[in-house]
């Protein structure tokens, strides 16, 4: 079992996610941060796929909710000379990062139109995390992954 490393890490931030050295050194703490969080909340189950799926799967959701967690607390460099001065800013307020969301919208309407998606059931076992993991792309194919073999928790699969 190879799994994950710190180094797979960094090169999903930088050739995956295009996040470069320019906006994150290798050794902002932020990085470690995300790879240890990512580590202890996948859940190891991933791997009882047979062979290479299991694997790669694992792999893939833990990058991808580290990548998650870089860009919740990731924070700008004060160096005003890097060539992306607020890319975390940025990003943060595009996802509305900081932002609480307490559920999804199921209905919404005003005098003349009226609008009602049906939540699945899926999301209604969702954690504070989950809402926030749905923010970000990177969020949402954890998110897919380990929905896909169970129900979300938020150690991964229950």
């Amino acid at each position: 079992m190879n799994g994950p490393s710190l180094n797979g890490f960094l090169w999903f931030l930088r050739n995956i996610a295009g996040i470069d050295d320019t906006i994150l050194p290798d050794d902002a703490p932020v990085i470690q941060f995300a790879y240890n969080f990512s580590i202890n909340t996948v859940s190891d189950l991933l791997f009882v796929i047979p062979q290479t799926p299991g694997e790669f799967l694992y792999d893939t959701a833990v990058y991808n909710l580290a990548t998650h967690m870089v860009l919740v607390y990731g924070t700008d460099a004060t160096n005003t000379s890097t060539q992306y001065p607020e890319f975390f800013a940025q990003v943060q307020q595009k996802y509305q990062l900081k932002a609480f969301v307490p559920g999804v919208v199921q209905s919404a309407g005003d005098e003349s139109t009226n609008s009602t998606l049906v939540v699945p059931d899926a999301f209604k076992g969702l954690t504070i995390a989950n809402l926030s993991q749905l923010k970000t792309p990177y969020g949402q194919t954890y998110l897919s992954i380990v929905q896909d073999l169970g129900s979300i928790s938020l150690t991964g699969i229950a």
